[in-house]
């Protein structure tokens, strides 16, 4: 099982997602999704579609696109790797625990954490704009938003129009 941190209402929590997740999204199809059951992720609710989103505590990162909980071991909450996710992908039965010093560096950053993913996303969707540009193929071929792109998209507002008639109203 994955662990994550899951941040709701800026209140992180970590976390490791469930088989139920992994079995949807085999790896023959989403390469890039990280596999390793046992890794823990942080778990955000952001207001992108206000979706949760589990994103992977790593270390040996050789990117900048992480929130580093210890820059000098490259260790951090990896943007690239970030899935959205529903309550169902949360392992209840599991509760991870990261190293002290990790620990430590994350807490209370949540806002700091929320804010980065978002700047994130924007730079994701701007590579998508410019998909030339050097920096723009690299986050393209090796970030999981490729796969969810759905997620990033604005939500359709929909007009209902209630109309009052004899026997109450209706659509």
């Amino acid at each position: 099982m994955k662990r994550a941190i899951i941040i709701i209402g800026e209140i992180m929590k970590y976390i490791y997602l469930d088989n139920n997740f992994y079995n949807r999204h085999p790896q023959i199809n989403y390469p890039e999704i990280l596999q390793k059951k046992d890794r823990p992720y942080v778990q955000i609710a952001i207001s992108v579609n206000n979706q949760l989103w589990a994103i992977p505590l790593r270390s040996n990162i050789n990117h900048n696109y992480v929130f580093w909980s210890d820059k000098k071991n490259k260790c951090g909450i990896d943007f690239t790797k970030a899935v959205p996710i529903e309550h169902k992908d949360i392992n209840a039965n599991r509760h991870p625990s990261i190293r002290q010093n990790e620990f430590n560096a994350l807490k209370g950053k949540e806002h700091s954490i929320i804010k980065s993913f978002k700047g994130f996303i924007k730079k994701y969707n701007h590579s998508k704009q410019h998909p030339n540009l050097p920096e723009s193929k690299v986050i393209l071929r090796y970030s999981t938003l490729q796969y969810f792109e759905n997620y990033l998209l604005p939500q359709k507002k929909v007009q209902l129009n209630i109309v009052r008639n004899k026997n109450g109203y209706s659509l």
